[in-house]
């Protein structure tokens, strides 16, 4: 009960009220959840958020934007408390995908997982995150990177329309507490100055 309690505190500070919190436009926001969850899903952790904020950047240049936020708030999907169910999930996965290719892996049995895990719990937050890193990388290695992908690109595909359906929910409910439609909610809250695709503000308005 208390591994339930402490996911469901993570969940809602890390993913569920930056959603609630967010007022850039529905599409940013959407577009932040499927970069997050591609992410998220990788074997990377300790460097997500920083791969999600060169996502950022590198968008910006081409001039697309998507709610950073949001992002981040998805990576937190895969975080210490989830660490060890997600990636053996991506282990197995990836596993199976390799086979049906052709391409030999070494075996892992859950034994070996929940020796880690019990290591891991007896360390220190940096240092038992560090232990599960190496071991991830060296015992799991390209089973798990091609697992994470084979969940990660769909659930990121799914993400975005998901993302527009609950969260203009959401809005929805906060424009009929204040007695209005939501296309004038998102005229009074939502930002206004760049949408998903940046463009400089005009100078002359018409």
């Amino acid at each position: 009960m208390k591994y339930f309690s402490i996911l469901f505190r993570i969940i809602h500070k890390q993913i569920i009220l930056p959603f609630q919190e967010s007022h850039a436009p529905v599409n940013e926001v959407c577009l932040g959840t499927s970069v997050g969850l591609i992410w998220s899903m990788t074997p990377l952790i300790g460097i997500q958020m920083y791969l999600g904020l060169a996502t950022w950047i590198l968008f910006r240049i081409v001039r697309i934007r998507f709610y950073l936020p949001i992002a981040i708030a998805m990576i937190w999907i895969t975080n210490p408390v989830t660490l060890p169910f997600f990636y053996y999930i991506f282990y197995v996965l990836g596993k199976f995908t390799l086979s049906i290719l052709g391409v030999p892996s070494a075996e892992l049995d859950f034994g070996v997982i929940y020796d880690v895990m019990a290591k891991s719990d007896s360390m220190g937050f940096l240092s038992g995150l560090w232990y599960w890193t190496v071991f991830l990388l060296d015992r799991m290695g390209l089973p798990m990177f091609i697992g994470g992908f084979v969940v990660g690109i769909p659930a990121a595909i799914a993400g975005y329309p998901l993302t527009y359906k609950m969260l203009n929910a959401y809005r929805t409910r906060l424009a009929e507490r204040e007695g209005i439609t939501l296309k004038e909610w998102e005229e009074k809250h939502v930002r206004k100055d760049i949408g998903l695709f940046s463009e400089k503000p005009s100078l002359n308005p018409k």
